[in-house]
C-alpha cells in the first residue's frame, strides 16, 4: 500500500489555506453585490451593528470558532454560511488539486470554482445572478480556454466548429485568425449587453402582463435584474475595455508572431473558437428553452441570468460539459422542488413554487467540472 505523494499533499495544504481565504473573499461577494455595494470599503464590518471586524476576527473558520458564531461587538449571531462557504471553497479547491495536479490548470479551475460558488449562493438568497459576475466571467472563460489550448491541453476537438463558423477547418491563416479571434473576445461583453437590451423588446407584453397580473400565481421566477441595483455599469463598462485591449493584444501576436509558433497559435485559435461555440450552445439553448415558455405559458420561467450563467460554463467546459450542467442542473432542480413543496405544504404554491435554477445549474458545473478530465478536453 503506497502512501500520499508528499508533493500533492504540500500543495493541497497550500490550496485549502488558498480556498479559505477566498471563500473569505466570496462571503463578501455573496453579501455585498446584490445590495450593489462596493466590494472593497468599507472594509469588513457586521452587518447588524456596523462595528468593524479586526484582523484576528477575520480568520476563516477559527474566528467563527472562537466567538462562538456571534459579533464581538454586539453579540448579534453570525450566519452559518460563513463558515460553510470557507471551508466549501478550501475543500473543492483541494479537489481540484488532486484532480489536475500542481498545475497552472489548477488555477483557472480555481477561478471557475469561485464564480459558480458566488452564483450558487447569491440566486440562493436573492433569486439573482448578478451581471458584474456573468459578464467578466465570460470573458474570463474565453481567454482562459484559449491559454490552456495554446500550453498543450486540447478543447472539445471532437466539435467540427464549421458547423457554427463555415470555412474554419481550412488552413490557417494568421490575418483570418487576428480578425475573427479578436472579434470574438471583444463581443463577450458587448453580447451579454445586447441581450439586456433585446430581451424587453422581444418579451416587453408577457413583463407588461406580469406587472398588471401580479397576483396571479403563475409567476415563477424574479423580474429581469433592476437596471441601478444589479447592472454594475462601471465593472461592465471595464469588462468591456478589458474586452477590447485583450482582443488587439490577441490580433498583435497572432500577426508578429504566429510565423515562429504557429502550431501554439493554431491550436489556440482553435480553442478560442470552440469556446466560443460552446458559450453559444449553452447560452443559446436556455434562451430557446426560456423564449419558448415564455410563448406558450405567458410568463417567464427563467431569467436572463440563467443563460449568461450557461454561456460561461459552455466556454469553460465546452458543449457536451454544458449539455451535461443543464441534465444534471434539471434534475437537481426537481429534487428540490420536490423537497419545497412538501416542506412549504399546503401554504405554499405547489408546483408553481419559485426555484433558484441558477443554483442548481451552478452546483451542476462543479460537479461536471470535478468528474470531467480538464474539463472534457481531452480526446
Amino acid at each position: 500500500m503506497t502512501g500520499l505523494d508528499p508533493t500533492i499533499s504540500f500543495y493541497s495544504v497550500i490550496a485549502f489555506v488558498l480556498g479559505l481565504i477566498f471563500g473569505s473573499f466570496l462571503n463578501v461577494v455573496i453579501h455585498r453585490v446584490p445590495r450593489g455595494e462596493s466590494i472593497v470599503f468599507p472594509g469588513s464590518h457586521c452587518a447588524a451593528c456596523g462595528a468593524p471586524i479586526k484582523a484576528f476576527d477575520n480568520i476563516p473558520i477559527l474566528s467563527f470558532a472562537l466567538l462562538g458564531g456571534r459579533c464581538r461587538s454586539c453579540r448579534a449571531r453570525i450566519s452559518i454560511s460563513y463558515p460553510m462557504v470557507e471551508l466549501g471553497v478550501g475543500l473543492m479547491f483541494v479537489a481540484i488539486v488532486f484532480k489536475t495536479g500542481p498545475s497552472w490548470e489548477a488555477l483557472l479551475e480555481f477561478a471557475f470554482a469561485c464564480v459558480m460558488i458566488s452564483l450558487v449562493f447569491i440566486d440562493a438568497r436573492h433569486r439573482l445572478l448578478p451581471n458584474v459576475i456573468t459578464y467578466p466571467a465570460l470573458l474570463f472563460a474565453l481567454i482562459g480556454v484559449t491559454a490552456r489550448v495554446a500550453l498543450g491541453v486540447q478543447s472539445s476537438p471532437e466539435f467540427d466548429v464549421s458547423i457554427l463558423f463555415p470555412g474554419l477547418q481550412s488552413e490557417f491563416m494568421p490575418w483570418r485568425a487576428a480578425l475573427l479571434g479578436g472579434s470574438l473576445i471583444a463581443m463577450a461583453a458587448p453580447a451579454f449587453w445586447l441581450l439586456d437590451k433585446l430581451d424587453p423588446i422581444l418579451f416587453g407584453k408577457y413583463f407588461d402582463w406580469e406587472e398588471t397580473g401580479a397576483e396571479n400565481v403563475g409567476r415563477l421566477s424574479v423580474r429581469p435584474e433592476p437596471e441601478g441595483r444589479t447592472e454594475g455599469r462601471p465593472t461592465i463598462r471595464a469588462t468591456m475595455i478589458i474586452g477590447i485591449i485583450a482582443a488587439v493584444a490577441w490580433a498583435l501576436m497572432v500577426v508578429f508572431l504566429s510565423s515562429e509558433r504557429q502550431p501554439a497559435f493554431e491550436d489556440a485559435y482553435g480553442g478560442l473558437l470552440r469556446a466560443s461555440a460552446g458559450a453559444l450552445i449553452g447560452g443559446g439553448l436556455i434562451w430557446c428553452i426560456r423564449a419558448l415558455y415564455f410563448f406558450i405559458r405567458g410568463f417567464e420561467g427563467m431569467g436572463l441570468g440563467d443563460i449568461k450563467m450557461m454561456s460561461v460554463v459552455g466556454a469553460f467546459l465546452g458543449w457536451r460539459g454544458a449539455l451535461g450542467v443543464l441534465l444534471l442542473g434539471s434534475i437537481i432542480g426537481v429534487i428540490a422542488g420536490l423537497i419545497l413543496i412538501y416542506h412549504r405544504g399546503r401554504g405554499g404554491r405547489g408546483f408553481k413554487t419559485p426555484l433558484p435554477f441558477g443554483t442548481c445549474l451552478g452546483v451542476a458545473s462543479l460537479i461536471v467540472m470535478m468528474l470531467s478530465p480538464f474539463n472534457f478536453a481531452k480526446p
